[in-house]
């Protein structure tokens, strides 16, 4: 049963991503106080990452979030590698996983919306828990709480806590204030993703909601949202950010996957610096990481925000455990082994064979890789296991049973 707890209690949180969010919400919802500090002077506006996996629509209905979220989004129950010049394709089915989930589909949808709508209903908990132009500077902890200072409006403030979550990103702060190891690595190709409003689908025969396209001229993904198609590729090795954000590069690369729609109207665009990288440790004394602070992947199947929000539910089960009197560091390590378990061995491991894949160079190990996956999707068993790991759906439930 939820109980209130005093406020020696308070939970602050660094970061008012999804990840963020969704963990102060969680608390301030079991009366754990919270306070939210955030860098930017607003909720961020980009939409970032666009798949919702059904694990992370199943644990985000808990919070009533979910059915407000599939009004703005477009569920896609059927999604594709093809190559592109011929047509042929292997198309995954998510009805084949309907008795796994109430939720058998990708879910396309901006992933600022849940940042509006869970800043939205912490507002309504708490009211001015999100700390805008916060800018953390400083970060001590000791056996009784952390202390917190930042830069607030040209004045530097003082916050106390008990705990402080760092949801403050792949350049987190938290992180490296705690000095713990962020190994791993950085992929040579860089990500190039641009929202437009084209109606592709009345152009492109047979196009899904998902597509990952081999092509001649180099792999491309094609999402389709509500408001928009989100086009994704690799620019040239050693092409510079500008070069690549250059409205002449990108509309000719655009141009070549329908011809039709040039010059395209462009509401997005961004350059992805792509990593695999994980935290020695999630928790440091009275300090814990989550999301892109605490491990980061290749965008390759959507993993990144759902394995946050994920982050997200764990810590705070926890963390309101641990306001109610449970012992905290047994249940922080615990955190650290489920978590970390899930990115290195789930996260980290499909989303990098996913990232290899789909950017294989090679034309005939392109029809190899298409004739394999047609033959696993012909084979019910592997189908099944297959969407089972690229929908999240055994690394949350391994992580959840996990000792």
């Amino acid at each position: 049963m939820e109980r209130t707890v005093s406020d020696r209690n308070r939970v602050i949180v660094v970061g008012a991503g999804p990840v963020g969010l969704v963990t102060a919400l969680i608390l301030a919802r079991a009366g754990v106080p919270v306070t939210v500090l955030e860098q930017a002077g607003e909720l961020h506006a980009e939409p970032r990452a666009s798949t919702f996996h059904a694990p992370t629509l199943e644990l985000l209905d808990q919070l009533g979030i979910t059915a407000q979220l599939l009004d703005l989004g477009r569920q896609v129950p059927r999604w594709q590698y093809r190559i592109f010049e011929t047509g042929e394709s292997a198309v995954f089915d998510f009805g084949v996983i309907a008795d796994e989930t109430p939720y058998p589909f990708r879910f396309q949808c901006e992933q600022v919306n849940l940042v509006k709508i869970a800043a939205a209903e912490l507002e309504k908990i708490s009211p001015g828990a999100i700390v805008f132009r916060a800018n953390v500077n400083g970060m001590k902890q000791d056996k009784d709480g952390v202390t917190v200072t930042y830069g607030h409006d040209g004045r530097i403030e003082t916050l106390r806590g008990a705990w402080l979550v760092g949801a403050d990103g792949a350049a987190s702060i938290v992180r490296a204030k705690l000095d713990v190891g962020f190994d791993g690595e950085t992929y040579p190709a860089v990500s190039f993703t641009v929202g437009t409003p084209f109606a592709f689908h009345e152009h492109m025969p047979d196009l899904l909601g998902v597509n990952y396209f081999w092509s001649d001229f180099g792999p491309f993904s094609m999402f389709r949202t509500k408001l928009m198609w989100r086009v994704g590729w690799s620019p040239p090795p050693g092409a510079s950010d500008e070069e690549t954000l250059s409205d002449a590069n990108v509309q000719a690369k655009m141009a070549k996957m329908c011809p039709a729609g040039a010059p395209f109207e462009l509401h997005t665009a961004r350059v992805y610096h792509v990593h695999r990288r994980v935290a020695a440790r999630f928790n440091v004394g009275r300090v814990v990481l989550a999301g892109d602070a605490a491990h980061l992947n290749s965008p390759a199947g959507g993993f990144g925000m759902n394995g946050g929000v994920h982050d997200a539910f764990n810590l705070a089960d926890k963390m309101i455990a641990i306001a109610n009197g449970a012992d905290a560091e047994p249940l922080l390590d615990y955190y650290t082994r489920q978590r970390r378990s899930a990115a290195v061995d789930d996260i980290h491991s499909t989303s990098d064979a996913n990232y290899r894949r789909h950017r294989e160079a090679d034309p005939s190990k392109r029809r190899e890789l298409l004739t394999d996956l047609q033959a696993l999707i012909a084979d019910r068993d592997r189908h099944r296991a297959f969407l089972m790991d690229n929908a999240l759906i055994n690394s949350y439930r391994r992580s959840i049973a996990l000792a």
